[in-house]
């Protein structure tokens, strides 16, 4: 009798068999996250490919007239909404709406709430944004989207890999451990590293999937450094407020590489949690515009 194989391995096998029941990235998010690779992508690029989904378009021009952004004119075209919002933050809010639009089950799981987790992920995105503003970042717009997507990977195991994914959860029922920890323990592969799969597979570009694949640590070589550092001191803060649910009941502190990162000490991390608590009105805010 051969052992089973492991997450990992089944995982690869399924991404390298093109007649598997295997998700696909749809078109028009497909086609946003690979925008920016491009050095001669404009506005009207971005515009474009928006049109072809009108209820994305639609949700992108609630959200810009949402009172998150406080605007003082109702904003009714995608031109105008990328004047006032920028087109790096279009493109993250579209990211984000396209996967909390395409890859929520169907079926509700009994022991995991995904509207407290797309509420969670919403105030990861959030916070990722205003840290990396904090931490003078060239792109904070790409640590929203991070941010966003960081537990995607939570997602990809409930719907296509489910009874390793309970295996998870009873796993978390037995002691204290935070959500990554019970992965590593039943499968030797964490939610971060199935997204990472999971991403690459889709040519989603590596200053996105590295630091995600990496939010829990350890930290990746290089410029992705930064980006997952944030990620991961953002989810902390979201828990910590416990707004929404990440789908773990216990919060372990912040892997001190991460602290490191910025030079952070104890209390600078703490004056940190204080400038995000002031940021948790702009958190429900949004997740009511992109509902």
């Amino acid at each position: 009798m051969q052992p089973k194989a492991s997450l990992e391995d089944r995982i690869l096998r399924t991404l390298e068999r093109v007649d598997q029941d295997l998700p696909t990235i749809p078109v028009v998010l497909s086609r946003i996250m690979h925008l920016t690779t491009s050095d001669n992508t404009s506005i009207r690029d971005l515009i474009e490919v928006l049109n072809q989904d009108q209820a994305l378009t639609a949700r992108m021009l609630r959200v810009a007239n949402s009172v998150y952004y406080s605007l003082r004119e109702k904003v009714t075209t995608l031109e105008r909404a990328v004047v006032v919002l920028g087109f790096d933050m279009v493109r993250s809010l579209a990211v984000g709406a396209s996967f909390i639009r395409y890859f929520t089950p169907r079926s509700k799981h009994s022991g995991f709430d995904l509207n407290a987790f797309w509420t969670h992920t919403t105030a990861v995105g959030v916070f990722s944004e205003n840290l990396a503003r904090e931490f003078r970042f060239t792109e904070p717009a790409d640590a929203f989207t991070a941010g966003i997507l960081h537990d995607i990977g939570k997602l990809f195991l409930l719907i296509y890999f489910q009874e390793d994914f309970e295996r998870t959860l009873s796993r978390l029922s037995g002691g204290r451990l935070d959500f990554f920890e019970a992965e590593m323990a039943e499968h030797g592969l964490d939610h971060a590293g199935v997204a990472g799969f999971f991403l690459e597979h889709w040519r989603i570009p590596s200053t996105l999937t590295s630091p995600i694949r990496c939010h829990h640590g350890p930290l990746p070589p290089g410029p992705e450094a930064g980006l997952a550092a944030v990620i991961g001191l953002a989810d902390y803060a979201a828990r910590y407020f416990q707004i929404g649910s990440s789908g773990s009941p216990y919060l372990s502190p912040p892997q001190p590489e991460m602290l490191h990162a910025f030079g952070l000490t104890a209390a600078g991390f703490q004056a940190l949690l204080e400038l995000l608590a002031g940021r948790r009105t702009e958190v429900f805010k949004l997740i009511s515009a992109l509902d």
